[in-house]
């Protein structure tokens, strides 16, 4: 059960550069937007795990579209040699 993604290392770079400014941008709005400490922790922990989501969705759908990164599943590459 091997799963491996081939990515150019500049297009890695330039995804994550990219997602990290975003993400610092939407934490440091929840602090100018409320003065409740539990409040901004609640909507930062879930902002992250939300961005985190969508990178992963960004990465694989990109797999779909550009040659420059190839996603290698060897479970389902398994099973289709099994049929």
């Amino acid at each position: 059960m091997e799963n491996r993604i081939i990515i150019d290392e500049n297009l890695l770079k330039y995804i994550l550069d990219n997602e990290a400014k975003n993400i610092v941008g939407k934490c440091m709005k929840r602090f100018e937007l409320s003065t409740n400490k539990e409040d901004i922790k609640l909507q930062v922990k879930e902002l992250l795990y939300e961005h985190a989501r969508d990178l992963k969705s960004q990465i694989l759908n990109a797999s779909k579209k550009e040659n420059k990164i190839i996603i290698i599943n060897t479970e389902e590459t398994g099973k289709e040699k099994e049929k």
